[in-house]
């Protein structure tokens, strides 16, 4: 923060906008103060980044609370990294010495509404006469993405403010694709890279290009890292608000499709001979039919997320222990995870992240499936408020949640877009064409299954790699606290991934197209800096957008649950989820959030009864009206 001595007085403050205006009861004001205050701090929003923010926050806790704010703004203060405490209490004595400023405690409720707190009743009250009754009670929060690009927790997670729009992330600090050179980029990944115009396009078209191809590697390509066997299946979630064109990552799948259509062609040329020799079998004697012919299984690349936790584990058995869970809604992924199976379908996605062997044994439906080092890839994209579906706290704290990087798209600008730009070549085609170019790399990997290649770093590569993810852990650690430290230990791993699917691209383009892409004889790939540059650069990135999500999935205030020695059901805590925070409701409520659960009414009235009686999560204020416990 800047010197309080140098600080000049502020300008007026801009009128606050009508609907977020104090109480006129100046003890109801200081309550309201208090009130949205403790939710920016239990939120850990931090509204002081920028310097003349942190005077004018200041400045109006000084108009309300005078030297009774001094704590207070300490508190404010303390969510910034760059926090001092001899600085900002000298900063605080500054502001009370400037009364008569201009700045009052408007101007507080407005930096709040700003950061992503809608502001009502208690501390907005509504004109007498005005229809005030439907507005809720005390504070209502946006949903997750506004939290986390106002949650600045750590140096790598903070996020500037753009001019053009306060919500927009810079690319300046969050995009790795413009700190990449294009050339340095295996052709394959050029393509991809013209294929969009600006850094955000060209980030996320990578991302999913990637975690897609990473499956394919299988085990062809192996690494040994921190002592274990290790392939290059990669889990990434990118999520942002409506309108920031996630749909284009639907064009990604395009890449599987050659692979996909001869895994279709096979099966069905596999059905078809089974056809005829089970007409033949039983167009013979009982004495003479010998062994029933066995029917084939379908396969295909992806696997589907709207499927029970024992499809998942058959379609992984079909392929011999490979998959790829590519869906562009992730809510399909959530509403799988709340249901009965959802313990199997948790530990099998932790497991594969690791090739830890996995296991089904259902009598009654006669499965028995065990897969070694299964190799999963999964891609998800979704918007804030589902990526809160996905991993409410229990998917937190049993490391579900680290096994993923994270990418948050920025708003899109308030503008129609030209949607004639890129009318001379359909994205799906462009992508169709990657496709057919990487088809001959996977019928080679195919091959060398039974003769695999180790993939490697340089000696000088492997100190760069444990440098910088020592000093990531350390200032991370310092930041964070320990909670931290399996996100990174995570992120190194799957920056090592990273490397080694760039690597493997990397001998596609060199590909002559008469030998081999790889020797028979080879035994070693050894990373190209070209290659292990580009993925520092993409998980740095990666780790600066990790944190922020980090940083409010893992408030431990954010689990009201973490008192119980019993855990309650995944459906619970996402009904949970749903209510409104600090607010009362009521039980119809409850009823129409579960209803977009697909939770009957008989049963949320039961979860509602065990949050009350049984968590204590929620307070039962008369009959019919609740409110969760703060």
């Amino acid at each position: 923060m800047a010197n309080a001595l140098e600080a000049e007085m502020p300008e007026k403050a801009e009128t606050v906008n009508r609907k977020v205006h104090a109480s006129s009861n100046q003890s109801d004001q200081k309550a309201d103060l208090q009130r949205v205050a403790d939710e920016l701090i239990a939120r850990h929003i931090d509204i002081t980044n920028a310097y003349r923010d942190w005077l004018h926050l200041g400045f109006a806790i000084a108009d309300a609370l005078g030297e009774d704010g001094r704590q207070l703004f300490h508190d404010l203060s303390r969510q910034c990294p760059k926090y001092d405490e001899a600085e900002c209490d000298k900063q605080y004595t500054h502001c009370l010495n400037g009364r008569g400023s201009g700045v009052t405690v408007k101007t507080f409720f407005q930096m709040a509404k700003d950061a992503g707190i809608e502001l009502c009743a208690n501390n907005a009250k509504m004109p007498s006469g005005t229809n005030g009754g439907k507005c809720r009670e005390k504070v209502v929060f946006d949903d997750f993405d506004d939290i986390v690009q106002s949650g600045t927790m750590t140096q790598l997670a903070q996020t500037e403010i753009n001019e053009e729009s306060k919500n927009v992330m810079t690319t300046l600090e969050n995009t790795f694709s413009d700190k990449l050179r294009r050339e340095d980029l295996p052709p394959f990944l050029q393509r991809v890279y013209d294929s969009q115009e600006d850094a955000v396009g060209r980030d996320k078209m990578l991302l999913g290009v990637l975690c897609l191809v990473s499956i394919f590697i299988n085990t062809a390509i192996y690494a040994i890292y921190d002592g274990r066997k290790v392939f290059a299946a990669l889990y990434l979630i990118i999520f942002g608000r409506f309108a920031t064109s996630k749909g284009d990552l639907e064009a990604v799948r395009q890449v599987a499709a050659p692979i996909k259509n001869e895994m279709r062609h096979c099966y069905e040329q596999e059905k078809s001979n089974y056809e005829m020799e089970m007409a033949a079998w039983e167009s013979k004697g009982k004495k003479e039919r010998g062994p029933e012919p066995k029917e084939p299984v379908f396969t295909s690349p992806f696997v589907s997320a709207n499927s029970s936790a024992s499809a998942v584990y058959r379609s992984l058995d079909a392929n011999g222990g490979w998959g790829l869970i590519y869906e562009t809604e992730a809510d399909t992924l959530s509403s799988m995870l709340s249901k009965s199976e959802y313990g199997d379908y948790t530990d099998l996605l932790r497991k594969a992240h690791h090739h830890e062997n996995i296991a089904m044994k259902r009598v009654v439906d006669n499965i028995n499936i065990e897969i070694e080092k299964p190799r999963l890839a999964v891609f998800l994209t979704c918007t804030g408020s589902q990526l809160k579906l996905l991993l409410p706290p229990g998917n937190v704290s049993n490391g579900l949640a680290s096994r993923f990087l994270f990418y948050a798209l920025p708003d899109a600008k308030l503008e129609f877009r030209d949607v004639f730009a890129r009318g001379d070549d359909p994205i799906e085609d462009i992508y169709k064409r990657l496709g057919d170019e990487f088809l001959p790399l996977y019928h080679e990997l195919q091959e060398r299954e039974d003769n695999p290649i180790q993939f490697v770093l340089s000696k000088e590569q492997q100190k760069r790699f444990i440098t910088m993810f020592d000093g990531m852990l350390k200032e991370q650690f310092a930041m964070l606290g320990d909670g931290i430290q399996g996100f990174i230990y995570r992120i190194a791993l799957e920056c090592f991934r990273i490397a080694m699917v760039l690597s493997v691209l990397r001998r596609l383009g060199e590909w002559n197209k008469e030998d081999d892409i790889f020797d028979s004889l080879e035994r070693a790939l050894t990373c190209d800096e070209r290659d292990f540059n580009a993925a520092l650069i993409i998980t740095e990135c990666l780790v600066s957008h990790t944190a922020r999500v980090y940083a409010v999935l893992c408030s431990e205030d954010n689990d009201p649950f973490r008192h119980l020695k019993e855990q309650p059901k995944p459906e619970l805590r996402q009904l949970y989820a749903m209510l409104p925070s600090d607010c009362v409701f009521r039980t119809s409520e409850v009823i129409d959030a579960a209803k977009k659960l697909n939770i009957s009414e008989r049963t949320a009235k039961r979860m509602l009864g065990q949050m009350w009686s049984e968590h204590c999560v929620v307070v039962r204020l008369k009959q019919g009206y609740y409110q969760k416990k703060s």
